[in-house]
């Protein structure tokens, strides 16, 4: 799997940056971790659509300060990308809900980065299996796209973290 690690390119979902951030590995005990994500977007690896940079810098914590320096990642819309996040939205209007107080708009240009990047999404979210609101994950099944949590990520990149 080793020549394969340096191949696989990876779409992060605004959670895999947030959820992990406040929520699972801090960076204050998981330095590491943190250097080796910006090594990659940095590198080209971790992309990003712009939504989710909009959602990431909405944030008023240090991922906001870490994120800004690292925002190589972002990627800009495509035609190709557009086409994709109008299909979803198309079909699934509440996915998309720009009317909310705290706008949830990312996933579909998520899903389309990864469509046309053939990357992996990575995110925390899990399949909710709605007809009307499908999470990302079960968006990512529909259009052929692998999807990964946080673990699944860095079994696939071949990372462990021992103290």
């Amino acid at each position: 799997m080793a020549h394969q690690e340096t191949t696989l390119k990876y779409c992060f979902d605004t959670s895999a940056f947030v959820d992990s951030w406040r929520r699972f590995y801090n960076p204050s005990v998981f330095p590491t971790l943190w250097d080796k994500l910006g090594e990659l977007m940095n590198n080209g690896r971790i992309i990003v659509p712009k939504e989710a940079e909009k959602e990431i810098l909405a944030g008023n914590d240090d991922l906001k300060t870490w994120f800004k320096s690292k925002n190589s990642c972002v990627q800009p819309y495509t035609e190709d990308q557009l086409k994709i996040v109008t299909a979803i939205v198309n079909k699934y209007p509440k996915v998309s809900q720009y009317h909310k107080p705290r706008a949830v708009h990312a996933d579909p240009f998520v899903v389309a980065l990864a469509k046309v990047e053939s990357a992996i999404v990575v995110t925390w979210e899990g399949p909710n299996g709605s007809t009307t609101n499908p999470s990302i994950m079960d968006l990512c099944r529909e259009h052929d796209i692998r999807c990964y949590n946080m673990v699944k990520f860095f079994e696939s990149e071949s990372w462990s973290f021992k103290h």
